[in-house]
């Protein structure tokens, strides 16, 4: 799993990235070290998105035989104007809180993951409103179980961030209340690889993303 916030390099703009590597241990390590040096080409190239998800799909397919694979969201976020632009490679969709309210589902649909795909990633728009937040996580915390066997799940997630929103607690102390209530969850016990990235967008010139 790695989660990704790149200082911009082009001014302005906010890239975000999410990423799960197939497997465990340092076979996943390795494929995750090859998508984001790819990711990282592409960004330096000023590439658009579904280029960048291009190039790391064919690093993963040419290096990782054997239907290897990673999902991922890319992100990039126009700090002056608040266009959130997303690729979705097999992940979890994001998820955008709004005045203290879960916005539903957006209609763009995921792309195959890195190293699967037949074609271009379909590039997915959304304009934020001051204020909004921006949920990118993996499924280690959606999938977290109880002993019971009762999954974290989605809507308690949403629940989470809503309710945090709502009571004015800042990102960072919402994701360390959220980390605390999904360990809790598994009774202390993490089974996978749980991250989460949460960003506020603002218009104020010198506070504009707040992760």
């Amino acid at each position: 799993m790695v989660v990704l916030r790149d200082v911009p390099e082009i001014e302005g703009v906010a890239d975000l990235m999410v990423l799960d590597a197939v497997g465990h241990g340092l076979p996943a390590a390795l494929l995750a070290t090859a998508a984001i040096g790819a990711y990282r080409a592409g960004r330096r190239q000023e590439l658009p998105l579904p280029e960048i998800s291009a190039l790391m799909d064919q690093v993963i397919a040419e290096q990782f035989p054997g239907s290897r694979f990673a999902t991922a969201v890319l992100a990039r976020l126009d700090l002056d104007s608040g266009l959130l632009t997303w690729v979705n490679a097999g992940h979890p969709a994001p998820l955008v809180v709004r005045h203290s309210s879960l916005l539903p589902p957006h209609a763009c649909p995921s792309s195959r993951p890195l190293g699967l795909q037949d074609g271009p990633a379909r590039e997915c728009h959304l304009q934020l409103q001051p204020g909004d937040r921006v949920l990118l996580y993996t499924d280690g915390i959606v999938e977290a179980r109880s002993p019971e066997g009762e999954f974290f799940g989605e809507e308690r997630l949403a629940d989470f961030v809503v309710r945090a929103e709502g009571a004015g607690d800042p990102p960072p102390e919402t994701l360390r209340r959220l980390m605390h209530d999904v360990l809790e969850h598994q009774a202390g016990r993490l089974q996978d690889d749980a991250s989460i990235v949460l960003a506020e967008w603002r218009t104020s010139r010198e506070d504009q993303l707040v992760l």
